[in-house]
């Protein structure tokens, strides 16, 4: 069982593309009745082989962290369905998580105690949300991204999405919040800039951007941990840390 200190961020991800049918067969045996049912529910096939692999990978890691199978996780969500650790022991409650998924990638992040939100996101799905960036984007965002080359906008549009769906996920509003209420930019030294609505500190916040994989953005929000350290390694076969490419002021990395 690995050792979480009160400082670590560990992000794992999978790329579920060139999985097949025996894998996924693997990987569903530890979810849950009701996770087998949303997943059954969706009718792509590779979104369902995608939110199997999301939740496998989720209770694997879990089960790194504490002496726990992961069948025997259980969860529950709040009212915008974010889920925590259904459980009575403190030292499993402790434990922080979020998951993501987009086609062909899956990603979770584990935490102690802090507010933490993890989004993952394919480029080419720029095109989709250049036509609503100026209903979720803010200002200051909209005006940057007009002054970016089209290709150059297609990357970034991808990088600020992938952080706003982290930060609602982190304080547990997930869409149901307002992305435009929020404001990410990046400065010449890689940095995150960040600003919010008053009521949150910035300054409490950490952000970091991964490419987990070529064309894959992947997003991290943490808040209350002071330095904290994130680790992003890519599930079997290739357990190495990978750096980010871009992170907050704030961050140790």
């Amino acid at each position: 069982m690995d050792t979480l200190n009160e400082s670590d961020v560990h992000i794992w991800c999978r790329c579920t593309s060139s999985l097949d049918d025996q894998a996924v067969k693997t990987s569903e045996q530890y979810l849950s009745i009701d996770e087998q049912a949303r997943r059954d529910r969706l009718r792509l096939e590779a979104d369902r082989r995608d939110f199997t692999f999301a939740h496998d990978l989720l209770r694997r890691t879990l089960s790194n962290f504490a002496d726990l199978p992961p069948g025997d996780w259980r969860f529950s969500v709040n009212d915008y369905g974010k889920p925590s650790i259904d459980s009575n022991e403190p030292r499993l409650r402790a434990l922080s998580f979020n998951l993501s998924h987009t086609r062909g990638c899956v990603a979770c992040a584990i935490a102690l105690n802090g507010p933490l939100g993890v989004d993952v996101e394919r480029i080419e799905q720029s095109q989709h949300l250049q036509g609503i960036a100026d209903q979720y984007f803010s200002e200051e965002e909209a005006a940057w991204l007009s002054a970016c080359s089209n290709a150059l906008r297609s990357v970034r549009i991808i990088e600020l999405w992938t952080l706003k769906e982290a930060y609602l996920k982190a304080i547990g509003v997930g869409l149901f919040g307002s992305p435009a209420d929020i404001s990410f930019r990046f400065d010449e030294h890689a940095q995150i800039e960040f600003m919010g609505p008053p009521a949150n500190d910035p300054h409490e916040w950490h952000f970091a951007l991964f490419e987990p994989f070529h064309d894959v953005r992947l997003g991290i929000a943490i808040c209350g941990v002071a330095r904290p350290r994130l680790f992003l390694s890519q599930y079997e076969g290739d357990e190495r840390t990978l750096p980010p490419i871009r992170g907050s002021a704030k961050m140790i990395f």
